[in-house]
C-alpha cells in the first residue's frame, strides 16, 4: 500500500563549501560560530550578526572575544578554550551576550567539540538562541498561575488586586501596574490598586466618555480600549497617568503603556494598565492571548469576590433586619404580657378589693373600740398601745398587699436568674388566696424538698401561676353552675424533680377542657368565657413564658373531670 511521505536528501553534488556558504548567508534565530584549535573564528554566520552585532568581517580569524558571554547572575566574563576539561561532551548554557552596542540579550549557548576524519579536536562549534522571547513566555505563565492563585484566595476585592499588581510588576518584571475599576454610579474609572505608582494617584479618575470628540488627548488610548473592548497601547508620554509614575521606575526613555480590557459577557468591569519598554511591549502584543487570559482571570475573581461581598452584605443587613424585628416582636410580647398582667388585676379587682377590706375593716373595729373605752373612762395606757400595735398590724398587711401588686405590676426587666420555683408559686397566693377561700376553694401543695433551681424571672412565673390558678378557680366555679350538687372543690399543686427537669403539675376538679377546646387554647384572643369575664391571652402568655425559659406546658382533661396542666422546666446545673 503507498503512502505519501516527504524525503529530504541532500544533493550528491552539494559540496561542504556550498553547504557552509550556505549556512554562512542563511537568515536564522540561531547563531552557529565555529574556532580553530588557536581559538581563532573560523564560522561566523548571519544568526550571529545578529545576535552579537559583530559582522562577519569583524570575527573571521579573529580570536573568540572573552566578552562575548558571560554568565547569568555571575558578573565575570566566560570564555569558550580548546582545552576545557568539558570539551568532550556537549554543554548547554544560559548565559547573557553582550552586544557590540554594549547591550545584552538573554541565549542558550551550547557548545561541542569540533572532530575531524582522524577523530582530532580542530576547534569548537558554537550555538546560540536568543532566548528573549522564551523567557517572557515563561514569566507569563508563571504570573498566570499566580493570578489563577490569588483570586481563589479569600481576600476581599482591594487585596486581590494589590496583590495581582504586585504580582504582575514582579514576575513579568514591569515596573508599573495598576488596575482601573469602572464606577457606575458616577461613570468614572478610579485606580483601585497600584504597584509603581506614587500615593497621590488615588486622587486620579478618568470619565467615561460615550463620544470620540468628547475625550481628552491624553486619555485616547483608554477610550479606545473600553469602547472597542481592544487591547491597546501608545507611548506613555502622551498619557496622563505619567505624571503618578514614581520616578526611579522610569529606567528607560522609550516607554509604552497597555491597557487591557476587564469585560464578562459584554459588561465592562475595569482595565489593566501596564508601563513597559516598546520593544517589550511589542512582545505582549504579540502574546496578546496570554493577556486575555490574565485579563478573564482577574475580572472573574473580582466578580466572584463582589458576589461574595454582596451575599454577605445581605446576609448582615438580613440579620440586622431579623435582629430589629425581633427585638421588635419582644417589645410586643412584653407588652402583651404587661397588658395581659393588668387585664387579671382587673378580673381579680373584686378580691383585691377584698383583701385590703379586711385589715381596713379590723382597723374600723379597734378604732371604735378605743372611742367606747374613752368615753366609758375605761381608757388606760397598756390597753392604748395594744390597740394601736393592732392597728399598725392591720397597716402593714395592706402595705404588703399594695406592695405585691406594685411587684406584680410592674414590667420584667427580660433578665434571667436563677430562682427556687416554690417562692414566685406562693406569691400568688397573697394576691387570689382570699378569693380562694371565699369560694370555698381549698388548695393542696405537695412540693418535693428541695427543688432543683430553674434560669426564669420571678415576676414571670408568678403571672403564669396566677393565669393557671385562676383558670382552676373558673373551672371550679362553671361546673358548680351547671353541677350544683356539693362536693369538694379543690385544686392540687404537685412540685417535683426528673431527668434534669423541674415539673409542676396543677390540677383542679372543675368542668374540664374538651378535645376541640384543648386544640386551640393557647391560641391568642381565644376564649369560651363570656363577654367581659375574659380576654383569651391569658394562656398565650402563658405558652410563650414558659417557652422563654425553655420549658413544655401540656394539658390533660376530660369534659366534666377536671384539667391537669403539667409545667416542665430544666433543672439548673450543679
Amino acid at each position: 500500500m503507498k503512502t505519501d511521505r516527504n524525503f529530504f536528501h541532500l544533493s550528491k553534488q552539494t559540496q561542504p563549501s556550498n553547504l557552509l556558504e550556505s549556512l554562512m548567508i542563511s537568515s536564522t534565530e540561531y547563531a552557529i560560530i565555529a574556532t580553530d584549535i588557536d581559538n581563532k573564528v573560523v564560522l561566523w554566520n548571519k544568526g550571529a550578526e545578529l545576535i552579537y552585532g559583530y559582522c562577519f568581517n569583524e570575527m573571521i580569524g579573529n580570536k573568540l572575544p572573552d566578552n562575548l558571554h558571560k554568565k547569568v547572575s555571575i558578573e565575570k566574563k566566560f570564555l569558550y578554550l580548546i582545552d576545557n576539561p568539558l570539551k568532550s561532551n556537549l554543554v548547554d548554557y544560559k548565559m547573557s551576550a553582550l552586544r557590540k552596542d554594549g547591550s545584552s540579550l538573554p541565549v542558550s549557548v551550547t557548545i561541542t567539540p569540533r572532530i575531524n576524519k582522524n577523530n582530532q579536536t580542530e576547534g569548537l562549534l558554537i550555538m546560540t538562541r536568543e532566548i528573549t522571547k522564551y523567557i517572557h513566555q515563561e514569566q507569563c505563565r508563571v504570573a498566570l498561575t499566580e493570578i489563577a492563585h490569588l483570586v481563589n484566595t479569600n481576600k476581599s476585592v482591594d487585596e486581590m488586586c494589590f496583590k495581582i499588581c504586585t504580582a504582575i510588576s514582579d514576575f513579568l518584571e514591569i515596573s508599573s501596574v495598576f488596575i482601573c475599576l469602572f464606577d457606575h454610579l458616577n461613570n468614572n474609572f478610579y485606580i483601585n490598586s497600584h504597584s509603581g505608582l506614587c500615593t497621590k494617584c488615588k486622587t486620579h479618575s478618568c470619565s467615561f466618555y460615550s463620544k470620540e470628540d468628547e475625550v481628552p488627548k491624553d486619555t485616547k488610548s483608554c477610550f479606545e480600549t473600553y469602547s472597542q473592548i481592544t487591547i491597546n497601547s501608545e507611548n506613555l508620554n502622551n498619557h496622563q497617568i505619567l505624571k503618578y509614575v514614581k520616578k526611579n521606575t522610569l529606567t528607560e526613555d522609550d516607554l509604552s503603556i497597555i491597557h487591557i480590557p476587564l469585560t464578562s459577557d459584554d459588561s465592562l468591569i475595569g482595565i489593566l494598565h501596564i508601563i513597559v519598554s516598546t520593544t517589550r511591549k511589542q512582545f505582549l502584543l504579540k502574546e496578546s492571548q496570554v493577556l486575555s487570559l490574565i485579563a478573564n482571570e482577574i475580572t472573574a475573581g473580582i466578580q466572584r469576590k463582589r458576589l461574595v461581598e454582596e451575599i454577605k452584605d445581605y446576609a448582615d443587613n438580613l440579620e440586622n433586619m431579623v435582629k430589629i424585628r425581633t427585638d421588635q416582636l419582644r417589645e410586643k410580647d412584653a407588652q402583651l404580657i404587661q397588658s395581659g398582667k393588668l387585664a387579671t388585676l382587673g378580673e381579680m379587682a373584686t378580691g383585691i378589693a377584698h383583701e385590703i377590706n379586711q385589715p381596713l375593716a379590723g382597723i374600723n373595729l379597734i378604732t371604735q373600740g378605743l372611742i367606747l373605752a374613752k368615753v366609758r373612762n375605761m381608757l388606760n395606757d397598756k390597753l392604748l398601745f395594744e390597740k394601736l400595735n393592732s392597728i399598725i398590724e392591720q397597716v402593714e398587711r395592706i402595705n404588703k398587699i399594695i406592695g405585691h401588686l406594685r411587684t406584680f405590676a410592674r414590667q420584667s426587666d427580660q433578665t434571667k436568674k436563677e430562682i427556687d420555683i416554690k417562692k414566685p408559686l406562693f406569691d400568688v397566693f397573697k394576691l387570689i388566696g382570699e378569693q380562694l377561700l371565699k369560694r370555698k376553694i381549698t388548695v393542696e401543695t405537695n412540693l418535693e424538698d428541695n427543688l432543683p433551681t430553674i434560669l426564669a424571672d420571678h415576676n414571670k412565673l408568678e403571672q403564669v401561676f396566677l393565669n393557671l390558678i385562676g383558670n382552676a378557680r373558673d373551672a371550679i366555679e362553671e361546673l358548680k353552675s351547671v353541677s350544683p350538687d356539693e362536693k369538694d372543690r379543690k385544686i392540687i399543686i404537685n412540685g417535683y424533680s426528673h431527668k434534669n427537669t423541674v415539673v409542676i403539675e396543677l390540677m383542679d376538679n372543675g368542668i374540664g377542657i374538651s378535645e376541640k377546646v384543648k386544640q386551640k387554647i393557647f391560641e391568642p384572643f381565644f376564649t369560651t368565657k363570656e363577654v367581659d369575664k375574659g380576654t383569651g391571652i391569658g394562656l398565650s402568655i402563658t405558652y410563650g413564658i414558659v417557652k422563654e425559659f425553655g420549658g413544655t406546658i401540656e394539658i390533660q382533661s376530660k369534659e366534666m373531670n377536671g384539667s391537669n396542666f403539667i409545667i416542665k422546666f430544666p433543672a439548673c446545673s450543679k
